[in-house]
Order: structure tokens, then C-alpha cells, then sequence
């Protein structure tokens, strides 16, 4: 289930209107908040939590909108051509991944402490 709603994106974005695919790109936009925070602990019923994830939600898919890719289809592309179809992959350094969240995103969800990953020691 989306962290936000479409009215949440639809204010986000004023004063252009939400897409026809919003609820599809904000339940991509909250998986992929989902993938980022895995691991982490937080409490999903306390309501400043909630209110971060709906902002995080509502960037992620602003973010999605202006790369023109909520497939992730495009994430490590460098350039591409038209015609008879060229694409290049951008080289990643050892164990880097293409950028699947928007900055704004990471920097709101770490200065919120959501990105708060303590050890668990066994034993």
C-alpha cells in the first residue's frame, strides 16, 4: 500500500495535476522507500513517521516524472541514441548501483533519523 494518496501527489505537484498513473507511481515510489529503509526499525503507526514516508513518497515520484523512467529501465544508461538504437550503460565502480532514489529523498529520510540502522548482536 502507497505511503501517500493521489490528492497527496496532486499537491505535491500543484499546479500541474497528478498523471492518469499516479496510484501505479506511488506504490513504485513506496517500494522503493521500502528497498532503501530494509533493515532499518522505525514505528509505522506514529504519525510523524507516517508524514515522512508521504513526503518521501510524493519526491520519489516527482523525481520518477522527471527522468521519464518508473521502470528503472534507464537507471544506468549514459546516453542513448534514436534511429538504429544505440545505448551505453554508465560504468559503475566495484559494487556501486545506478541511483534508484532521488536525493531528496535519502537526505529526508536521514535527517529524520529513518535512516537509522543499529547492530543486532546475538549472544
Amino acid at each position: 500500500m502507497p505511503y501517500a494518496t493521489v490528492p497527496d501527489l496532486a499537491a505535491w505537484l500543484a499546479p500541474e495535476p497528478a498523471p492518469p498513473n499516479a496510484v501505479r507511481l506511488l506504490t513504485l515510489a513506496s517500494q522503493r522507500i521500502d528497498r532503501a529503509l530494509l533493515g532499518a526499525w522505525y514505528d509505522h503507526d506514529d504519525a510523524e513517521v507516517a508524514e515522512v514516508l508521504r513526503q518521501a513518497t510524493v519526491q520519489q515520484v516527482h523525481w520518477m516524472l522527471d527522468r521519464g523512467d518508473e521502470t528503472e529501465a534507464e537507471s544506468d544508461l549514459q546516453s542513448m541514441s534514436t534511429g538504429q538504437r544505440s545505448f551505453s550503460k554508465r560504468a559503475l565502480q566495484n559494487g556501486e548501483q545506478p541511483q534508484r532514489l532521488a536525493s531528496s529523498v535519502g537526505d529526508l529520510l536521514r535527517t529524520c533519523g529513518l535512516f537509522r540502522f543499529d547492530p543486532l548482536v546475538v549472544g
